[in-house]
């Protein structure tokens, strides 16, 4: 049954990028929580930096997966889809309890963005 199905499909290289692209809507959505302050000073725009970096590294991944090799164009993808994520995250907090849309957080995520796509495409490069 599991013979026929391969594994090394471009689209499974993608599916960790979802997965962690749903945990990011997941906790941007999340209504205000008093007994949870994650604003410690810059704490929250450095979990959004790590975030987005984290979710660019593995859309490096993907793009490698699905055989796109040229940097300037993982590099835009990425941007385009990861900062766009980003932003449109900040947005929708705008209409969530106790929560504001914050373009500091927007501007940490993108340059997580680009970090991480640099990163990642450094690494995947080496290999």
């Amino acid at each position: 049954m599991f013979d026929r199905f391969e594994w090394n499909r471009p689209i499974f290289a993608w599916i960790p990028t979802f997965v962690w692209a749903s945990v990011i809507l997941v906790f941007s959505l999340l209504p205000y929580n008093r007994h949870l302050p994650l604003t410690v000073g810059y704490f929250d725009k450095v979990a959004h930096f790590f975030e987005y970096a984290v979710l660019a590294l593995l859309m490096s991944r993907g793009m490698r997966g699905a055989g796109s090799f040229f940097f300037a164009k993982n590099f835009s993808f990425a941007l385009i889809l990861g900062g766009g994520y980003g932003i449109v995250m900040e947005l929708a907090q705008h209409f969530v309890p106790g929560r504001a849309a914050d373009i500091y957080d927007a501007a940490a995520n993108i340059a997580g963005v680009i970090c991480g796509v640099v990163l990642g495409e450094l690494i995947l490069w080496r290999k």
